[in-house]
């Protein structure tokens, strides 16, 4: 199976970009949208539970952001790869050498256990 240098170009921005796009995300709690999947309700954007009358409503329809993490990550590292697709070969190959796709994303996944440690600890 070949595959178009196009494809490749945009396969080889993609996989480091989402990795990077999705810290951010995570870092900065930034949610293309907010499921609630006790209630089947998907709400555009962060939304974080402000009951202050009864906190135990968090607990019972819990907010998932991971979703809205990856679709975040997803749609940015598109746009890049997209972008990185039409660039001419000569200026892509100077950019993206053959350790970015495997660095960038051990770091990433290294800032994301960082970053989802006082999850951990919460409960300890």
């Amino acid at each position: 199976m070949t595959f178009s240098s196009a494809f490749r170009r945009f396969a080889f921005a993609y996989g480091p970009i989402f990795a990077v796009l999705y810290v951010i995300a995570l870092a900065r709690d930034l949610a293309l949208f907010t499921v609630y999947p006790s209630l089947g309700i998907v709400l555009a954007g962060t939304h974080h539970a402000k009951d202050t009358v009864d906190p135990a409503m968090g607990f019972l329809a819990p907010a998932m952001y991971w979703y809205g993490w990856t679709a975040t990550a997803a749609l940015g590292a598109l746009v890049f790869g997209l972008v990185a697709a039409f660039l001419p070969e000569r200026w892509t190959s100077r950019l993206w050498s053959g350790w970015a796709a495997w660095v960038i994303p051990l770091v990433a996944m290294m800032a994301c256990t960082y970053l989802t440690l006082p999850w951990f600890r919460l409960y300890l």
